[in-house]
């Protein structure tokens, strides 16, 4: 207690020993499980922290995006699929008043190949800037190594047709990093 005359006003704030049901509910709070892999149990009121993930999410949007099920374009004729991906750049995990969220500015380079209206087609494509706050204006830059007609209409129609794709793979990267 503070040596003032209103001391005896302030509760005693000297730690107490739980016994009993009070120890056995605090034990069972502290081993409960977290529901989320972003927020830190010392911030019961979640209103901020962040938490680099970039090594984490580059690795899973690698392993995303050349995943045998994942798909840049398809229709009759046409099958065109990531065989290699590389991913730099920065990732975070935010828990923002108790709701994780995942914010990322990636840059990805992958070869694509596959088959474009029959024919077998390859190239590569650029992706400057993925960022997680404007997955609507991804900027795709497909471009075709070989030099023939169908590899050059292929990129063409990635470039409008991909979009959907990579913006479901960047929304499976932040469900897949922010699940417990």
């Amino acid at each position: 207690k503070r040596d003032i005359g209103d001391a005896h006003v302030l509760p005693a704030c000297t730690p107490q020993k739980l016994e009993g049901e009070e120890k056995t509910a605090a034990t069972e709070k502290a081993d409960a499980p977290r529901t989320s892999s972003v927020g830190s149990s010392w911030n019961a009121a979640g209103t901020w922290e962040e938490k680099d993930m970039s090594v984490g999410a580059r690795a899973e949007l690698e392993r995303i995006l050349c995943d045998e099920g994942f798909v840049l374009l398809e229709a009759e004729g046409t099958r065109i699929c990531v065989c290699k991906a590389t991913v730099s750049g920065d990732s975070q995990a935010y828990n923002i008043r108790g709701r994780p969220r995942l914010g990322f500015e990636l840059k990805v380079s992958c070869s694509w190949k596959g088959t474009f209206e029959g024919e077998e087609v390859s190239g590569e494509m650029q992706i400057p800037e993925l960022d997680s706050s404007d997955l609507d204006g991804i900027d795709l830059r497909p471009t075709s190594k070989k030099g023939n007609e169908a590899a050059k209409k292929a990129a063409d129609a990635l470039k409008k047709g991909a979009r959907p794709a990579i913006r479901k793979a960047a929304e499976q990267l932040s469900a897949n990093m922010l699940k417990a």
